[in-house]
């Protein structure tokens, strides 16, 4: 059975809450009185049960009773941006509803592993106000991310009357249709215009961002020597590139540029700084760029490093890190 659920605006790809900014604005919406909702976790894949499913919350899941309880569906997701666009986000496939009890289950173990008080720090970290952390409002949903299909980048945008704008899990009666411009081109989300303001000269320290920076080391160390790593802490006109590494095989030095965002946000967002970390004011320190991040690149991401590399020539690639396979994919 196919689904249609909203999620609240979020600018981190739904693995942590990113803020008041785009968010309801309604006197008694949740996400503006608390700055933040429960489905900003929803595809944070750095948190799996060992039988491969992950837990999160779907406010329209949220009712009384045990409507949900061992129902499966394909979710198909959307949200709407500061623009008011209606945009289309991908689907999870065989998305189970989760009982009560199993909720409650799942909230010990995350208790257990540090993960509430993680995601508690989150809340924090964007400026929200902690509530509501029970099982109730924390997992109502489970699903595989290999049976998920996301649109990380270059998101669709939907015709504004094609889908309602409650939070009401919808049935899904037709094809959806997407605004198209005058080439007959589906029109997609422009992200650079959502950029995060943070307070002039108030430091933000990105928790994922370290998660990634210390597996992808971990994953480097057979094949490179001499390893370095930022650390964070110097926030100076010296800051470094996040990871610096020999290749065992090639005999050169290759960096790491560490981003959280979507394949086309994080190069849009790396690539300036990995080239003066490299070269700046007229030096080669690196023969080998590589921007990391946690979303895989879909088509128009590959073809635009290939332009760079061909057109350019710059020695630069973008290599996706999975949590769910603790694995860094090959270079694009």
């Amino acid at each position: 059975m196919e689904k249609i659920a909203r999620l609240c605006w979020n600018t981190m790809g739904w693995r942590r809450p990113s803020g008041s900014s785009g968010k309801s604005k309604a006197n008694d919406s949740y996400e503006n009185m608390m700055g933040f909702g429960h489905e900003e976790w929803l595809l944070d894949d750095s948190k799996i049960m060992p039988d491969g499913y992950h837990y999160g919350f779907l406010e329209p899941m949220r009712i009384k009773g045990n409507k949900h309880e061992g129902k499966v569906y394909d979710i198909h997701l959307f949200t709407i941006s500061p623009n008011k666009q209606k945009v289309y986000l991908g689907y999870l496939k065989n998305a189970i509803g989760v009982s009560s009890k199993e909720s409650q289950d799942i909230f010990n173990i995350y208790q257990k592993k540090g993960w509430i008080e993680e995601m508690r720090k989150d809340v924090l970290f964007v400026e929200g106000t902690i509530k509501d952390f029970t099982p109730a409002f924390m997992f109502n949903v489970k699903f595989r991310f290999e049976d998920a299909k996301i649109n990380y980048s270059n998101q669709p945008i939907l015709k504004y009357e094609s889908v309602w704008h409650r939070y009401n899990l919808m049935d899904k009666k037709g094809e959806f249709e997407f605004e198209k411009d005058e080439d007959g081109n589906i029109k997609v989300l422009d992200t650079s215009i959502f950029e995060r303001i943070v307070e002039a000269g108030k430091i933000l320290i990105d928790p994922l961002h370290k998660k990634i920076q210390n597996a992808v080391v971990n994953l480097l160390k057979e094949q490179y020597s001499e390893l370095q790593i930022e650390s964070g802490t110097d926030y100076t006109l010296t800051q470094r590139v996040d990871i610096k590494g020999f290749s065992k095989k090639e005999k050169e030095w290759h960096f790491f540029e560490v981003k959280t965002m979507s394949a086309k946000r994080s190069i849009r967002e790396a690539l300036g700084q990995i080239l003066e970390y490299a070269h700046y004011p007229n030096v080669n320190l690196a023969r080998k760029l590589f921007i990391v991040g946690p979303e895989p690149p879909d088509e128009k991401d590959k073809a635009y490093m290939h332009l760079l590399r061909e057109k350019y020539n710059l020695p630069i690639w973008f290599r996706w890190y999975s949590f769910v396979e603790n694995k860094l994919y090959d270079s694009v």
